[in-house]
């Protein structure tokens, strides 16, 4: 969508290529809550999209004042989500000790960075920071334009979005994403890209001739959080335990398999719960001024053509 929102994606891949996924139930001293890991390639991909990031920034508010701090906090507060997903005890934690912690990761890197990152992004930062030809190639009748409007439509993204979400959640999936490296990168970077899909559509950050009405981008922030809510609601209350890696996982950390599982459950929901007032509040409370920034993109360009 970006490039700065592609080198995020990136990373994963090569977290998971130098660290692999661990997993509780074949032994091991348990990770501390202390052990930070910070993965050279993992580094150097948030240093690249913060850089990339840097530069818009800089020049979109060279053209226009509308840029300012609610854009930058955002971004940085997604590039801050991405290292707690991928940098902190979670991801060593959550390979195969504590399904809470698992589930805490995926809700990180499927709906909170990639939230945040997008209203980083939003009009006017997004269309004033890239460069014009880099604009000119992904508006409508640019050459990327056709593959943007195309992964960014309702039809696609919602429901490629559906499908990794309750997917990864089935339980024998779950297990062997976390027991199998390679297939845990897919899962996780499949989560992001979705994610940053969805919120996309939500957040529309670029400029169109019709854009988006609040009631369309409500009715996909409602189905969001309704498909999230079928996982984090059973994971909550049910007494089964779902997961058979982490039930059968050491308990190291004085937390029972069944509380684990419903901390997960609850977890989730809260942190889904905190996404959808951050959204509505950003969305459809005139915090991003969409039409007034829409109108003044048009006199811009029409004054420049």
């Amino acid at each position: 969508m970006t490039v700065a929102t592609h080198h995020v994606a990136a990373l994963l891949a090569a977290h998971h290529h130098s660290t692999g996924a661990a997993t509780g139930s074949s032994g091991g001293k348990p990770p501390g809550w202390g052990a930070w890991t910070f993965e050279p390639w993992v580094v150097a991909m948030l240093v690249a999209a913060v850089g990339l990031y840097v530069n818009a920034y800089r020049r979109a508010r060279r053209r226009s004042d509308a840029v300012g701090a609610g854009h930058w906090i955002f971004y940085a507060l997604g590039i801050i989500a991405l290292v707690v997903a991928l940098c902190s005890p979670l991801d060593a934690i959550g390979g195969g000790w504590l399904l809470s912690a698992h589930m805490a990761q995926h809700v990180l890197l499927s709906d909170v960075a990639p939230a945040l990152l997008v209203l980083g992004l939003r009009t006017p930062m997004l269309p004033l920071g890239l460069p014009r030809k880099a604009l000119a190639a992904i508006a409508p009748g640019g050459r990327y334009g056709r593959l943007v409007s195309t992964i960014t439509s309702s039809w696609v993204a919602l429901p490629l979005w559906a499908v990794a979400t309750l997917g990864w959640a089935v339980p024998s999936v779950f297990d062997y994403a976390a027991q199998h490296p390679f297939v845990h990168a897919v899962e996780h970077g499949t989560l992001f890209y979705t994610g940053l899909a969805v919120w996309w559509l939500i957040v529309d950050p670029l400029p169109r001739a019709r854009l988006r009405s609040n009631g369309q981008r409500l009715w996909m922030l409602g189905f969001t959080r309704l498909a999230s809510a079928a996982v984090c609601l059973p994971l909550t209350w049910l007494n089964k335990l779902e997961y058979p890696l982490y039930a059968m996982a050491p308990r190291s950390y004085g937390i029972s398999a069944a509380t684990d599982q419903h901390l997960a459950g609850a977890g989730m929901c809260f942190i889904e719960f905190l996404v959808f007032g951050i959204a509505f509040a950003a969305v459809f409370v005139s915090m991003l001024g969409r039409s007034d920034a829409h109108d003044a993109l048009l006199d811009r360009a029409a004054s420049q053509s």
